[in-house]
């Protein structure tokens, strides 16, 4: 296994569906994107964008260049903490 080091700046603040930059407070644990409609974890929005930074991929390119129109909400699925 190898280990990459990554700039965490903003990771929980850039959408790791669309790029779009979404602040919030800490004590905002979900991320809700108004730019694609995506609504999931904050920790997940930023391990998400972690692991794409360490291979390389911006968000464009990890999403296969694909742009959603933003006319439909999706949630993506959280693991329940225990």
């Amino acid at each position: 296994m190898k280990t990459i080091a990554v700039n965490p700046q903003n990771t929980s603040q850039d959408c790791s569906n669309c790029g779009g930059k979404v602040p919030k407070e800490l004590n905002i644990r979900t991320h809700s994107c108004p730019h694609c409609g995506i609504v999931i974890d904050r920790d997940l929005n930023a391990a998400i964008n972690i692991k794409n930074r360490a291979v390389g991929h911006s968000v464009l390119k990890a999403r296969g260049a694909r742009r959603d129109t933003g006319a439909t909400k999706r949630e993506a699925h959280t693991i329940a903490s225990a």
